[in-house]
């Protein structure tokens, strides 16, 4: 289990990658789902348009598939990650007064 959760996190962080996996699996499972549950007519339609036509139409599929995904897959940040990030430096005033430190991220008081 611990596995396959670090592999789906890594997945995360690439949303292109998991978007061309989903884009295929949505490829695969369009045309199937005609070939089995679609009318003749439908069937006959598709076999008189031609190979050429069939392919360019799987090809959008494709790729309106992945642009579909890339976008509904985004990770949307949380407000408590922006405590977990470092402030940035702040630039002292004058040159002798000494450096302010940085408060340190609370995010463990969630």
């Amino acid at each position: 289990m611990r596995r396959a959760r670090r592999s789906l996190l890594l997945l995360e962080r690439r949303p292109w990658t998991l978007a061309v996996i989903a884009g295929a699996g949505l490829t695969l499972l369009v045309p199937s789902v005609l070939a089995l549950y679609g009318p003749p007519e439908l069937l006959d339609a598709a076999t008189a348009a031609g190979d050429v036509r069939l392919v360019a139409g799987l090809a959008a599929l494709f790729a309106v598939s992945i642009v579909v995904f890339r976008v509904a897959l985004r990770r949307r940040r949380l407000p408590e990650e922006a405590l977990d990030e470092e402030p940035a430096p702040s630039a002292p005033s004058t040159r002798d007064a000494p450096p302010i430190p940085a408060a340190p991220a609370r995010a463990h008081l969630r």
